[in-house]
């Protein structure tokens, strides 16, 4: 169980096509059900049409979906075909046997979970999907944790501190891979998106979170060079 790719549902998809196009380079081709966005050439995103609020979907890739949805419901998620909700109210697709997105610029990076109640939203995790929170060495307390299902983390949670609860929305958050936060931040803005949190360097990179014309939220992230 692991994020494999994301899902972009907004009312306008030539207006979202070409914010992002502007923004990360993407192109789009047209399918029956919405657009794919191509980032250098590889599937990077899917864009679909759907009501307000604009919303970015983690995708969730699972061997076997319907088990992973018996026991989502067991811990007290709402499941409606391949959404589901879980107790906090957070949101994502579950899908079976989904190949996950190739990471590279333009595409999904990274992947957390955020939540002001890490505890339950850690239960859940662990409970649902098998994913079981771990506090990187060294770390000060538990407010990041690595998440993981045995092997290597696939995702992060984090504990949103009181100023960033007003900002950004609880739930999974993807990241796209940049090379300049600051700058996609500032054409962002000249694009009619908003900057939600400055670009800022943590532990996994340099980050910025920034939210679309129609309001969907999303990170960019230039990613910390393994071993420094």
């Amino acid at each position: 169980m692991s994020p494999v790719g994301v899902e972009l549902v907004t009312g306008d998809l030539d207006a979202a096509a070409d914010f992002y196009a502007g923004l990360l380079g993407w192109t789009c081709t047209a399918g029956a059900d919405g657009l794919t966005a191509h980032a250098d050439g590889v599937a990077a995103a899917r864009l679909r049409r759907g009501p307000a609020p604009a919303t970015w979907w983690t995708v969730l890739g699972a061997a076997d979906a319907g088990q992973v949805r018996a026991s989502a419901e067991r811990a007290g998620a709402h499941v409606d075909g391949d959404e589901v909700r879980d107790p906090l109210g957070a949101g994502f697709r579950l899908r079976a046997g989904t190949t996950p997105v190739a990471a590279g610029p333009g595409r999904p990076s990274w992947y957390e979970y955020m939540t002001g109640d890490p505890a339950t939203a850690d239960r859940f995790l662990a409970d649902a999907l098998g994913l079981r929170a771990t506090v990187p060495p060294g770390a000060p307390d538990d407010s990041y944790a690595l998440l993981g299902a045995g092997g290597p983390p696939v995702a992060g949670r984090l504990a949103l501190p009181p100023p960033l609860r007003d900002l950004l929305p609880a739930g999974w958050m993807v990241y796209f891979a940049v090379a300049d936060p600051d700058d996609t931040a500032e054409r962002a803005r000249q694009r009619g998106g908003r900057v939600l949190v400055p670009a800022s360097d943590v532990a996994t990179g340099r980050v910025c979170a920034l939210a679309d014309p129609a309001g969907a939220v999303f990170t960019v992230i230039r990613p910390a060079r393994a071993g420094g």
